[in-house]
């Protein structure tokens, strides 16, 4: 009877481990099809295959990525605005912090300032001079900025480098433009090192040349966008470096 009893025993045990196993693996597919879903819907078909053929890295990746503040992700564009009223956190002036900028008076939001600080003084180590030119605007300053451009080159042509109010990035507190705000700053030695290596510190370039019709604007060279590392490491390993890509997935995961 003993030996009965543990024969049924062992076998109920083992059954149970089964039924954990399944239920566990369940839920593995859940959230796999969850993410396939996503990525099938909104992705080309290259950043497809470099998430469904490293799932289970995805996911360990999208894990840290959403352990970051979420306001480091939020879409500011023209289909996603952000009200006027919209708080980055707290905002450190650059003035007196060792930065080369081309005016005084502008800010960023402070977990951005540290790592602008931090890439700033690598950079210079190498040689190299790297200038902020624009930072945070807030609402009411994009608006005047939007119709003086309108005023001198027409809503149409306006809107292909221009963001409307709510649309701006820089209304974030998580952007800079540098240098002199023009595509010649592409292929200079300061342009390639941030190519190189911006996002070791956390930055990405938003407007990347090629992707006018995704992301909605020109190409802008000088244009970098504060993500955390966890976050640029992400978008150059699944989303080919393209922000825009990234960002619209994370949106959609969590909502």
């Amino acid at each position: 009877m003993l030996a009965v009893f543990l024969v049924f025993g062992a076998s109920c045990t083992a059954k149970e481990k089964k039924v954990q196993q399944a239920e566990t693996e369940e839920a593995v597919d859940e959230e796999a099809i969850r993410i396939a879903s996503i990525a099938v819907s909104q992705l080309p078909e290259n950043m497809q295959g470099n998430i469904l053929n490293n799932m289970d890295a995805f996911k360990a990746d999208l894990a840290a990525v959403l352990a970051e503040d979420s306001r480091f992700f939020i879409i500011a564009d023209k289909s996603h605005l952000l009200t006027a009223d919209y708080n980055p956190g707290e905002l450190v002036s650059l003035d007196g912090k060792g930065i080369k900028v081309n005016k005084k008076g502008m800010k960023l939001e402070k977990v951005t300032f540290e790592a602008l600080r931090k890439m700033i003084s690598d950079s210079a180590e190498e040689g190299l001079s790297l200038m902020v030119s624009s930072a945070y605007r807030d609402y009411k300053y994009q608006v005047g900025l939007y119709n003086y451009y309108i005023s001198k080159y027409g809503k149409e042509k306006t809107d292909t480098f221009s963001a409307p109010p709510g649309a701006s990035q820089h209304q974030l507190g998580t952007v800079i433009d540098f240098n002199d705000v023009e595509n010649t700053f592409a292929g200079t030695k300061e342009e390639k090192w941030l190519t190189e290596n911006a996002w070791k510190y956390g930055f990405s370039l938003s407007f990347p040349k090629g992707y006018e019709d995704v992301t909605g604007y020109d190409w802008e060279s000088w244009h970098f966008r504060y993500v955390t590392r966890a976050g640029a490491e992400f978008q150059k390993k699944y989303f080919d470096n393209i922000q825009h890509y990234m960002l619209l997935f994370l949106d959609s995961y969590r909502n």
